[in-house]
């Protein structure tokens, strides 16, 4: 599981992020701006490694501004990344002002959400 983290850290870090530490379960800590950042990867029970980024901030929840930066930085910028909405029995919150975002390390197992629409 290393590794597949390890993968997705940018080689050169932007300003005024920094590393705090690495835990037990393999996840990376990073802070900017009072936004903390968490890394964990895993193979799922679907045989696919996902990699999790978690985005929290202390008294708000991200903006969609700080969502994407978190996402091209760390997931990539060439990369989908899935913001889920699971059914409420299975709603799990253990920080108030946290959003999640998923990215298959395997596959891209969404679709095509462009088509009909126009894109950036």
């Amino acid at each position: 599981m290393e590794a597949w983290i390890e993968e997705r850290i940018p080689r050169i870090m932007p300003p005024n992020w920094r590393r705090l530490e690495t835990s037990e379960d393999g996840a990376k800590w990073f802070e900017h701006s009072g936004m903390t950042v968490i890394l964990s990867a895993d193979t799922e029970l679907d045989g696919r490694r996902w990699l999790h980024v978690s985005v929290a901030r202390a008294t708000r929840l991200p903006s969609w501004d700080e969502l994407r930066i978190v996402k091209d930085l760390f997931v990539g910028p060439d990369c989908k990344a899935i913001q889920v909405l699971p059914k409420r029995s299975e709603y799990v919150n253990i920080h108030p002002y946290v959003l999640h975002l998923w990215h298959c390390l395997d596959e891209d197992p969404l679709p095509d959400f462009t088509r009909g629409g126009s894109t950036l």
